[in-house]
């Protein structure tokens, strides 16, 4: 575990109640890895089951934890990322409350400080959501 979730708070953006990312896992230029536990105070939560927005919430913020980490550990602060489209969205499962959700991000193309990355997320060995993202480091 390279971060958990108090060190997060410090190189996101994000704020609570809106913190979809428990634990950074791995981060390398290549990409990201993350947990997250559904729990009942989660502002995405519905009828037991956290939604699609809090699904890709949490591969955004896995990518701001990652490329965070990356920026703090090369420049000595945490790089700031804008997400420029999002594409190629499937959502196969909901998780249920109490489930933990493994996100995997791997950084597809690198063009300057734009990244294109490919996020998915599981739990209890099924594919929750993937999609493509477009991120803008500042």
């Amino acid at each position: 575990m390279i971060l958990e979730r108090n060190e997060i708070e410090k190189i996101i953006p994000q704020r609570a109640p809106f913190v979809m990312i428990d634990t950074l896992k791995q981060a390398d230029e290549t990409g990201f890895q993350s947990e997250f536990t559904a729990r009942a105070d989660n502002i995405f939560m519905k009828d037991n089951r956290l939604t699609e927005p809090a699904l890709i919430e949490n591969i955004a913020q896995t990518c701001a934890a990652g490329f965070g980490y990356l920026g703090s550990q090369t420049e000595g602060q945490p790089r700031i990322g804008y997400i420029g489209a999002i594409s190629r969205l499937t959502v196969h499962n909901l998780p249920v409350l109490g489930s933990t959700i493994s996100t995997h991000v791997t950084v597809l193309h690198q063009m300057g400080s734009i990244f294109l990355v490919k996020g998915e997320n599981e739990s209890e060995g099924k594919k929750l959501i993937s999609c493509e993202m477009k991120i803008a480091l500042a």
